[in-house]
């Protein structure tokens, strides 16, 4: 997941800032010199104590400890990354201007829902860095890297944004029928990363329902749909304009989907 991340940062103009950092972390730097914006990414395999609050409690809160060298200050991720500029401008600015992504791989995305106050004490926290949690699986990791492959030549917000915008699967999350799904791992990449943007997809210009409903059916129908819509048709009409025998159950089907959608 954290190659997804790293994808979208470099399109946002960041680079990787190599630091002797603990394993699971990574640090990175906008690579305008000027504008001081820094991210950590850490990741947590929560697999094996998704379930289990005081783990997970420790997981979380273990970025911090580190970053300011609770067990040994001179040694803590803060002053490794501020040894490693350059100038003391940059170093001076870590603190104010840092966020962190935290990536927790898990079994079920739906178990954090369990630990809804710790992941807000820990996304609220006003200590050092801002912080966003962000929970995912390997099915959904594995299926937006598959996608995303398949557009390897597009810059990767463009991407996300076409993937995002799908009606049915935005309708299927909000009646909770495609949780795990790689939709929702999208929808909470824009929500969590500040500097995800959605590229907005306008739709094409209304049209009306006679329209609609002449796109949707099939071309063989399109006769009995005009004769419905003339509103003074009789059954006699629609069985008269088929050239070759039809079963009329058939025809009777086709007729109460379409005036069903007329009404």
């Amino acid at each position: 997941m954290i190659e997804v991340i790293e994808q979208i940062l470099t399109q946002y103009s960041y680079v990787e800032h190599l630091v002797d950092l603990p394993s699971g972390l990574k640090f990175f730097k906008h690579n305008n010199i000027s504008i001081a914006s820094y991210f950590i990414i850490t990741v947590i395999d929560c697999r094996s104590f998704e379930e289990d609050e005081d783990e997970m409690k420790i997981a979380l809160e273990k970025l911090e400890q580190e970053y300011i060298g609770v067990a040994n200050q001179d040694y803590s991720i803060k002053s490794r990354i501020q040894s490693s500029f350059n100038n003391n401008r940059e170093a001076s600015q870590i603190d104010k201007n840092t966020s962190a992504i935290y990536l927790l791989l898990m079994q079920d995305t739906r178990k954090i829902d369990q630990f809804r106050n710790l992941v807000f004490s820990i996304e609220e926290s006003p200590n050092y860095f801002k912080r966003y949690v962000l929970p995912y699986t390997i099915e959904q990791q594995d299926n937006l890297k598959s996608n995303l492959s398949e557009f390897s030549g597009r810059e990767i917000n463009d991407v996300l944004s076409n993937l995002v915008n799908n009606e049915t699967e935005y309708y299927k999350l909000l009646e909770g029928r495609n949780f795990g799904s790689e939709y929702e791992l999208i929808i909470k990449l824009f929500s969590k990363l500040p500097f995800l943007q959605y590229e907005f997809k306008p739709e094409s210009a209304p049209i009306s329902l006679d329209e609609d409903i002449s796109r949707k059916i099939e071309v063989d129908l399109e006769k009995y749909h005009e004769l419905i819509s003339d509103k003074s048709f009789k059954i006699e009409d629609i069985y008269s304009v088929e050239d070759n025998e039809i079963d009329k159950n058939i025809i009777e089907d086709e007729l109460g989907k379409l005036l069903g959608g007329n009404q």
